[in-house]
């Protein structure tokens, strides 16, 4: 073998070897959201519903969230407060999680996790006092978070909270005050609590609620902030979801987003916001129908890759927080290093090295 041929063979070697180091990362976390492991977290939620404000399937719920989500390696820690009107202890629960320990920004995902006490809109009056399932109006929004829990590779620029609401679904109802009309109590009282700096660096709260239904629909919140909504809706398209995240506006929901709007943080709320038979939310809303076979794993997991692949991707890109708006990073998404593509470019290397080698040997035979 010449001297140039065994340079060419190490210069190869290096750049595959380069490769390699380069981004072990993106073959080791090429972990998706599956719909299945979605749906078994929601069988875990009915098997404790109907979960109601400080109640024992309450308590039970807390502890399997906090110990699912410690095992993968988040922070989680529960904040309590009396509610006075309610004569009840509610709870939050808040679920922190960075790679970097100087992220540039924070990134909330939030989903109520109670059940209405009252299923007032039961078709059946002697129902109407029985408490509402939840499968859909909380489960599906909390098996999301639960996933994205395991699933999520978090950008260096970012920490990512995972939030889980108490008491968003009691408005209405005697001795429940508080909130934006007694609904939304436990968001209300987290962006209460944020501290000036935590609210100066969460860049977006993106609330996840009603998104089970087998013919998900869902609009663009109004009130939502429309710049974040468009990226949602941009990446849900660009994954093939345009059929269930609709190209059109709705309107403005009361919903855990609220709060944070109010205090001049951005938020988007994705809900159900219509059924395609042109039912408020979806037909068995504050029902006792509210019941699991009525949950589409598929739209689980449509809503679950949308908010992925948009954190893993667009939300990359954030490089400062600003003092005085949350507009700071850039709008054009920088994707991250596809594992196809390292693939595709180990392979040609390989290609490569097999073809020098193939023509020294036949050099060598020749001499």
């Amino acid at each position: 073998m010449s001297y140039l041929n065994r340079k060419l063979h190490i210069i190869t070697l290096i750049t595959i070897l380069t490769i390699l180091g380069m981004y072990p990362s993106n073959i080791e976390q090429n972990v998706e959201f599956s719909a299945s492991q979605a749906y078994n977290h929601l069988e875990e939620y009915m098997e404790l519903s109907p979960i109601i404000p400080d109640s024992p399937s309450n308590l039970q719920f807390r502890s399997y969230v906090t110990q699912y989500l410690e095992v993968n390696q988040w922070d989680v820690e529960i904040q309590n407060w009396y509610h006075q009107d309610a004569n009840r202890t509610l709870h939050n629960i808040i679920a922190k999680k960075s790679t970097s320990e100087t992220p540039n920004g924070i990134v909330v995902i939030g989903a109520h996790y109670d059940t209405r006490i009252f299923a007032d809109r039961d078709p059946d009056p002697s129902k109407r006092e029985l408490p509402v399932p939840g499968a859909n109006d909380g489960g599906s929004g909390v098996a999301v978070l639960l996933e994205l829990g395991r699933v999520l590779d978090i950008p260096k620029t970012l920490e990512v909270w995972l939030v889980f609401f108490d008491a968003e679904d009691q408005g209405g109802i005697t001795g429940w005050t508080g909130g934006l009309s007694g609904w939304c109590i436990g968001s209300t009282y987290f962006v209460e609590q944020l501290s000036g700096s935590d609210r100066q660096q969460i860049q977006v709260a993106i609330i996840v609620d009603i998104v089970g239904d087998f013919n998900l629909n869902l609009f663009k919140e109004s009130a939502s902030d429309p710049k974040y909504v468009q990226q949602i809706w941009d990446v849900a398209t660009d994954l093939g979801y345009s059929d269930s995240f609709v190209d059109r506006w709705g309107g403005s929901i009361t919903d855990d987003h609220v709060p944070f709007l109010t205090a001049g943080i951005p938020a988007v709320d994705i809900i159900q916001q219509q059924s395609i038979e042109g039912n408020i939310f979806i037909p068995e809303h504050h029902t006792t129908s509210d019941l699991i076979e009525y949950v589409s794993p598929s739209s689980l997991e449509k809503v679950g890759r949308t908010l992925e692949y948009y954190l893993e991707t667009n939300l990359s890109t954030i490089t400062s927080v600003s003092t005085t708006s949350h507009t700071s990073e850039t709008d054009v998404p920088v994707p991250s290093f596809p594992d196809r593509s390292l693939g595709l470019i180990i392979i040609s290397a390989l290609i490569v090295f097999v073809l020098i080698e193939k023509k020294s040997t036949i050099k060598d035979l020749e001499n």
